[in-house]
């Protein structure tokens, strides 16, 4: 017997927004970063909660680290919230997951209803079990994977979307189609995960270029395409690509979206070598119009990457290849370590990770 939930009530298009005046009168803890808070746009998030008592949370960063999620969980286990409400990209979303979590162990008393109000269109944690925190001594991120991580409810606002600059459009569309395509060959996939990673893959293929290149409309379409997938690898789970992103990018700080946009097409060659997994993957390109085999995809995955302006290999992001051999071993066992690696479609060996660093250095 298979299983598919949704527990994510999701309200999306223009005016989305509209929707949190529906905690008018409650208590709310808002949790963004520094920016957001500066830039106004965090005054547009108070403006729909009439009569709310808010406390604000700005100290997300990056990558957040425990030490900011510890000091966040203290802080909403002494406000008490009734609700908290994350504004901004995945750290902000993933930090707050883990603050929700953390401050009810702290004392913060009772139900508390979570919303997630995303300001980028990559990760899809509005709808997800996953946060990933950084223990930023050890250099080493944690996927952390549990349902009671669910958002209660996702606002899918494009007008968010508007400023975002192109470099970091790049990134998470990016990320958005590497999950759609570990979701779909993942070994958790269904027919549900499957409806939703290829619909999620097709829309951000043929949005993400004119997005990148500042079209509105283009933009409002990444943003559903990153929530279809991240429905779909919720479900379904994902792979080697994240589990080896997740090992780079708590060692060598390159932007999560960026590391999958290398890997991906090393990961879709060394995946193929499984024909089931082959003919999946040209199912894939095929929807998209894409050469209906896996090389074509993976080919076309690095065009795109091009088109893009991103780099293909580490040394263009300013790391030394010869510190990738030498944690080589090292990253190798965090990546297989890693609660996205048992989701791939193909056994993994350390050596074959170390292989793929290689062809990355």
């Amino acid at each position: 017997m298979e299983r598919f939930r949704l527990k994510t009530a999701i309200s999306f298009g223009a005016d989305a927004l509209a929707a949190l005046e529906e905690l008018a009168g409650q208590r709310v803890m808002v949790v963004t970063d520094d920016f957001l808070a500066k830039s106004g746009l965090l005054d547009q998030v108070k403006a729909r909660l009439p009569g709310c008592t808010v406390e604000t949370f700005t100290g997300v960063v990056p990558d957040p680290p425990l030490e900011v999620v510890a000091r966040g969980a203290r802080a909403l286990a002494d406000f008490k919230p009734q609700a908290v409400v994350a504004f901004g990209g995945g750290s902000a979303l993933d930090c707050a997951k883990a603050m929700v979590e953390y401050g009810k162990k702290l004392g913060a008393a009772g139900e508390i209803s979570f919303w997630a109000v995303p300001t980028t269109a990559g990760t899809g944690s509005e709808v997800t079990s996953f946060a990933v925190l950084t223990d930023s001594q050890k250099g080493v991120k944690y996927p952390l994977v549990d349902d009671d991580l669910l958002p209660h409810r996702a606002v899918l606002d494009p007008v968010f979307l508007a400023g975002v600059p192109p470099k970091v459009t790049a990134d998470t569309g990016m990320d958005v189609l590497t999950h759609a395509a570990e979701a779909y060959v993942a070994k958790g996939a269904n027919v549900y995960t499957d409806a939703l990673a290829e619909k999620a893959f097709a829309l951000a293929w043929k949005n993400l270029p004119a997005a990148f290149h500042g079209d509105q409309e283009a933009k409002a379409d990444m943003l559903l395409s990153s929530n279809l997938a991240g429905m779909a690898f919720n479900g379904a789970g994902l792979g080697l690509s994240h589990s080896m992103a997740h090992a780079l990018g708590g060692r060598f700080h390159i932007p999560h979206g960026r590391l999958n946009a290398m890997l991906l097409p090393h990961v879709i060659r060394f995946n193929a070598s499984d024909h089931h997994t082959a003919e999946r993957y040209a199912a894939l390109a095929k929807a998209c119009g894409l050469t209906p085999t896996a090389r074509g995809l993976a080919f076309a995955m690095e065009r795109l990457r091009g088109r893009l302006e991103q780099p293909g290999r580490l040394s263009e992001c300013g790391v030394d290849p010869k510190e990738v051999k030498a944690k080589g071993d090292e990253i190798a066992a965090a990546a297989l370590a890693d609660l996205c690696a048992p989701s791939n479609p193909r056994s993994v060996t350390a050596q074959d990770i170390k292989t793929i660093l290689r062809e990355l250095a």
